[in-house]
This record gives structure tokens, C-alpha cells and sequence, in this order.
């Protein structure tokens, strides 16, 4: 068997269906093999970036490592979203063709040095130096990859090992390491006891979960143990479904991406906090304001990455682990010496009024209000299973306003690292992963990056509902400017493009939501049958909207005057 189809081989026995690439000179001999194998869908895009992207979203949907695929003189395109999966912690495999061995530090066309550009964003970088090295380096990237703290893994194929021979009886997998996390560390008895009456004492605790929550699959033991001490429960933007947002106990979002003044308040009126698999981040802190450090707060911190353990706040204890093992462990304890208490729907019946109070408080007569927009996709919810969302209109509206009623996997944000035209090629991605419809939220700035994506996603026929929020310009960066400078400065702009036109081009729907009055109507022909449809929401950039940030009160205030 050649190098080429023991590739192919090792990544079926690892469970791999779906891997996203782009075909290049250096990759022949592997798609020449990938013709006449079966079990492997391979889904081509049309940049190396993009099916990145892909590869890590759909790796968040299914629990499973993403796969990629992309010829070498791409792979530094591929930087962006590997520096998201990185910073996320998310498992992935980059597979990247390369020159012959025969052929390097001859100045090749396509050849740079692609370990030194991988290594500070990738947990390996694997150069395979012989064909027999790769089934070994196959398992190797598979076990860095799912093993906390998961990331991504550079596997780096020269041109050559995919024509000689592989033995096959060195073409065997681990299971365990098909999946995610792959092995469930737990700590020591004496501190989950330490924790567990730390929790049990506390007068106002309040439990934060971050994405590493949603990695676990934790959420049930953090229902539970919110509802035996009646402890409210906030998640950070990427946390996003770790607990459900119609309990009387959560707080929603915290932090300075949706984050509201109840969950502010809630957060800053705690005596403990409990951060459960966040790294507590700015944006999940509003910039480490919330909490306030320089306030007496007992702080307990679960996370499966030693690194995050104590990093930006002082910690009274640090629970190095999985979530989902650690925490289940704690319930046994508290259940043995506490009764269940009681909670109320106080937090609830105060995140209606001041949600109420929100919307209601402004009206934009010749655009869209997105927070009415998120409400009334919401009587949707059942029509799709994922909602990827790009930074600005569609990721913070949908992090205030969209209440998940079910814990789990719901939304997809790029909020570790943040850079735009994240949501196309997440919502391909998640599409695969998923099998059913997706609602991308994306906007007039993102869809810059990613408009060639909207072939694909034609060519595929793939059930993606691209909701464009154009504001003619980069939005976020307009407020944070008014908010930083008191003004606007220039490069923000756009020219008035015609996405009718471009959904003509890729022979798709086309729709307008031009104001409040088109929301209803606009949202049920999206949803009218499974086809891609592009929809066109006319909003006014944040800078003249009423943003759900803490920081940008005074741009909140503008608004409400206009």
C-alpha cells in the first residue's frame, strides 16, 4: 500500500467522515487514491482558510476531531483559523502536502518553513520523514489533538512518502483518541472536598461556564448543582448553551460580550465565583473588572489546562481536570450533607423587565432593531440545530437576547481569538457535522472575507440560511472608535453592494428585511423549505445602535436620544 492510501486508511480507522481541503500540485497522489476509496467525504472550498474553519467548527458539533486538508504553498492561509482552534482549545488535524524530501532548501516554488510558522499556534507540529512514519504520526496527531488541553496538530507530508510503500500491519488506532476530550483527568479527593464546602458555605455564590463546559459535556452536573444550593449560573459568550436561559436561576451571558446589567450585577454582588473550563478572558470579564479583583471574592477555578489555573485571578483553589468528571464528583459529596434548596424566579422575572426595557426603549424607524430580529428567530429554534455567528451584530444580539432552553451545543462563536468572516465556513462545517439546517449570522464586513464560500455552499446545496446584517461598513470598529476617540475615523466605509444580485449569481433565494415590519414575514420564506437562502437585514451600525456591551453605555445612551 502506498503513502497516499495509508492516509486515507489510518483516518477511517479514526472514524474521520468528512475532511474539508482544497486540492493542489503537492496533493495529487493522495486525492489520484482518494477517487476510488469510500467512507470519507471529502468537501472541497475554495480557500484554504475557509475549510480551516470548517474543519474546527465542525469539530465543535460533533464531539470529534475536524479534519483539513490543503496543498503547502496554502497552509499559511490556513493561520487564522488555527489560531482560533489554538486559543479555544479546540482538536484538529491539519493535513499538509509538501515538497519532495529530495527538493527542500533549493528554493522550490511553495517551499517555506512551515514548523517555524506552526509551532507557537499548533500543540505539534508532526514532519513526516519516511512513508513508514505515517501511521505512527496519524496516531500521534490524534492523541495530541483530543488530549487535554486539546488544540490543533500540523501533520506535514512531503510529496514523495505519498508514493512509497507503508506497511500494513503498522495501520492501526487508538478509539479513544477519535474522540473528545479523549481522556477525563479528574484531582485529588482532598481538594474536591476543599471545594465542595467552599460551595456549600458560600453566602452568594455564582457559577461561571465557559466553552470548556460545552468540550465536556458537563452541563448536566452543573444543573444539578446549581438547583441543589440554588446558585444562579452565567456562561461567557463561547459557554454559550452550558446551562438552559429560561431556568430561573441563570443569569445569561456575563461580561463584555452580552453580558447585562443583571448578570453584571449578579457577578459583582458574589462572595464566591465558581469558573468552570474558562480562561477568563477579557471579553468574559469586562477586561477583569467583573469581578473585581481588588473586592474580597473566594474564587474556584475548574479547568483542564494547568496554564489557566490561577492566570488572571488569585484563586482560592484550582481544580485541574475535566469537567465533567470533577464536577460529578463534587455533587456525590454535597448531596450527602445538604438538602435541596429552594429558588425563586427572581432573576428570571428581572432579565424579562430589563429585556422588555431593552428593546423597547428605542425604535429604529428606517432599519431593523436586531434585538426584535433575535427574538423572533427564536420561535424558530426547531427549524435548525446550529447558529454560527460572526463578531458584531449577529454575535452580541444573539448572545443577549437568544435564550437556548435546552443545555448543549448550540451556537458557534469565534470569540477566542475574534477576526471576521468566521460564520460561512463555520456553518459548512457545522452543516456536515450537524446534518440539518444552520442559521449563519454574519455581516456586510465578514462576508469580505468569505463571499467565494457562497459557491460552495450552492455547489453542495448545503442548508445554510445566510443572514448578511449590512450596516455598509465595519460596524464594531465605528463604536469602539466613537467610544475610544469620540469620532469616527476613516477606512470603515463600504460601497453599496447588491447581494441580490450575488444570490442570483450562485442561482439562490434572495430576500430583504429592511425594518421591523419585514422581520416576521422575511424570517418564515427563509424557513419556507431546506435550500441555502441569503437574507439581506438593513441595520444601522452599532455606533448608532443600542449595543448590549457595559462598556459602550454612553454610545447606549446616544442612541435611546435619536
Amino acid at each position: 500500500m502506498n503513502g497516499a492510501r495509508s492516509i486515507l486508511e489510518m483516518l477511517k480507522k479514526y472514524h474521520v467522515d468528512h475532511v474539508f481541503g482544497l486540492i493542489g500540485e503537492t496533493s495529487f497522489p493522495l486525492y489520484y487514491e482518494w477517487e476510488s476509496f469510500e467512507g470519507i467525504n471529502h468537501i472541497s472550498g475554495r480557500d484554504e482558510r475557509n475549510v480551516a474553519i470548517m474543519a474546527e467548527a465542525y469539530a465543535r458539533v460533533s464531539s470529534k476531531p475536524g479534519v483539513c486538508e490543503v496543498p503547502g504553498v496554502g497552509a499559511s492561509y490556513t493561520l487564522p483559523a488555527i489560531v482560533e482552534a489554538y486559543t479555544s482549545g479546540t482538536p484538529l488535524i491539519e493535513l499538509s502536502s509538501d515538497i519532495s524530501t529530495d527538493s527542500m532548501k533549493k528554493n522550490v516554488l511553495t517551499e517555506y518553513d512551515k514548523t517555524f510558522m506552526f509551532s507557537g499556534v499548533t500543540r505539534k507540529v508532526l514532519n513526516v520523514a519516511t512513508p513508514g512514519d505515517i501511521p505512527r504520526m496519524i496516531r500521534y496527531g490524534f492523541r495530541i489533538a483530543t488530549t487535554p488541553p486539546s488544540g490543533p496538530v500540523f501533520i506535514n507530508f512531503p510529496l514523495n512518502v505519498y508514493k512509497e510503500g507503508v506497511s500494513e500491519s503498522e495501520l492501526y488506532s487508538d478509539d479513544t483518541f477519535s474522540r473528545f476530550p479523549s481522556i477525563r483527568q479528574s484531582c485529588d479527593d482532598a481538594s474536591i472536598a476543599r471545594a465542595a464546602k467552599m460551595v456549600v458555605e458560600a453566602s452568594r455564590p455564582v457559577i461561571i461556564c465557559g466553552q470548556g463546559v460545552l468540550y465536556s459535556g458537563a452541563w448536566a452536573p452543573i444543573l444539578e448543582l446549581s438547583e441543589m444550593l440554588s446558585i444562579p449560573v452565567g456562561t461567557t459568550i463561547s459557554g454559550k448553551g452550558s446551562f438552559p436561559e429560561n431556568h430561573p436561576l441563570s443569569i445569561g451571558v456575563v461580561g463584555s460580550r452580552g453580558g447585562s446589567e443583571i448578570s453584571r450585577n449578579e457577578v459583582d454582588s458574589a462572595d464566591l465565583i465558581f469558573f468552570i473550563g474558562t480562561n477568563t478572558d477579557s471579553a468574559s470579564t469586562s477586561w477583569w473588572k467583573s469581578p473585581n479583583p481588588s473586592r474580597h471574592v473566594q474564587i474556584i477555578q475548574l479547568d483542564s489546562d494547568v496554564s489557566q489555573l490561577g492566570n488572571n485571578y488569585k484563586i482560592a483553589i484550582g481544580l485541574l481536570g475535566d469537567a465533567l468528571e470533577v464536577l460529578s464528583r463534587i455533587n456525590i459529596l454535597i448531596r450527602k450533607i445538604v438538602q435541596k434548596r429552594k429558588y425563586s424566579n427572581e432573576i428570571l422575572d428581572a432579565r424579562n423587565i430589563w429585556e422588555s426595557s431593552f428593546i423597547g426603549s428605542v425604535k429604529y424607524n428606517s432599519h431593523v432593531n436586531p434585538a426584535k430580529f433575535i427574538k423572533y428567530l427564536m420561535e424558530y429554534d426547531e427549524k435548525f440545530r446550529i447558529i454560527t455567528a460572526d463578531p458584531g451584530v449577529g454575535a452580541i444580539y444573539t448572545s443577549a437576547f437568544y435564550r437556548c432552553t435546552k443545555p448543549g451545543r448550540k451556537f458557534l462563536f469565534n470569540y477566542s481569538a475574534g477576526g471576521l468572516g468566521f460564520a460561512l465556513p463555520a456553518a459548512i462545517g457545522a452543516y456536515y457535522a450537524a446534518g440539518s439546517t444552520i442559521v449563519c449570522l454574519t455581516s456586510d464586513g465578514s462576508m469580505g472575507f468569505v463571499q467565494g464560500e457562497l459557491e460552495t455552499v450552492a455547489r453542495y446545496n448545503i442548508g445554510v440560511k445566510v443572514f448578511i446584517f449590512n450596516n455598509r461598513s465595519f460596524g464594531w470598529i465605528r463604536a469602539t472608535m466613537v467610544s475610544d476617540y469620540g469620532r469616527i475615523l476613516s477606512g470603515i466605509d463600504f460601497y453599496d453592494t447588491k447581494y441580490s444580485k450575488i444570490a442570483d449569481a450562485f442561482s439562490m433565494k434572495y430576500i430583504r428585511i429592511e425594518r421591523d415590519s419585514d422581520i416576521e414575514p422575511g424570517i418564515k420564506d427563509a424557513f419556507s423549505d431546506s435550500s441555502p437562502v441569503i437574507i439581506e437585514v438593513m441595520v444601522l451600525p452599532e455606533d448608532k445602535l443600542l449595543p448590549p456591551v457595559p462598556e459602550w453605555k454612553h454610545i447606549a445612551d446616544n442612541a435611546r436620544r435619536l
